[in-house]
């Protein structure tokens, strides 16, 4: 039993330097639930690779928005060039995926995002543990999420998650994981 002060330390947070990580049904749900969560719906254009799973464009069209496909570098991730053309007056936010494990521009990206107030979804579903200059993937942007597919790096057979700072931010995750 616990102590009414104290406090409970989530451990997939800990590992990746966040405040709050909460869990999903599996990675789609988790990408619904991050945009769901940051307010993306209907009208709403977010930012997406050419080079991903599909999910990442069915969990825009699941909350409402418009997949906007946009081209990637030869890093095989989503060129921060392209996100900046491809921006316009409906563009709400963009999701980098660190495909196949490999990083995506975060510095440029988040540069960006800032300078143009776009939020960041980072899908790191098939780069659990990967990293960036020192950060772990999905701890970077807004908001970070999570595969455990079967067939991901980092297996529970089914299962996701998504990582967030902002306690409101992680309230409104919760609250789109489980109505």
């Amino acid at each position: 039993m616990r102590n009414a002060n104290q406090t409970t330390v989530d451990p997939l947070a800990a590992h990746l330097g966040v405040k709050h990580f909460a869990l999903a049904a599996s990675g789609s749900n988790a990408l619904t639930a991050a945009l769901v969560a940051a307010g993306i719906g209907p009208g709403d254009e977010v930012l997406i690779p050419a080079h991903t799973y599909m999910a990442t464009a069915t969990s825009v069209l699941a909350a409402g928005a418009i997949p906007v496909i946009i081209d990637i570098n030869e890093t095989i991730t989503i060129d921060p060039a392209a996100i900046e053309a491809a921006i316009g007056p409906c563009t709400r936010a963009v999701i980098p995926v660190h495909m196949w494990g490999a990083a995506c521009d975060m510095d440029s990206i988040m540069e960006i995002a800032r300078r143009r107030n776009l939020i960041v979804i980072e899908d790191s579903c098939q780069g659990v543990g990967g990293g960036y200059k020192g950060h772990k993937f999905g701890s970077i942007g807004d908001l970070g999420c999570f595969s455990f597919n079967y067939y991901k790096n980092m297996t529970a057979g089914e299962g996701g998650g998504v990582a967030v700072n902002d306690d409101r931010l992680a309230k409104r995750v919760r609250g789109a994981i489980d109505p």
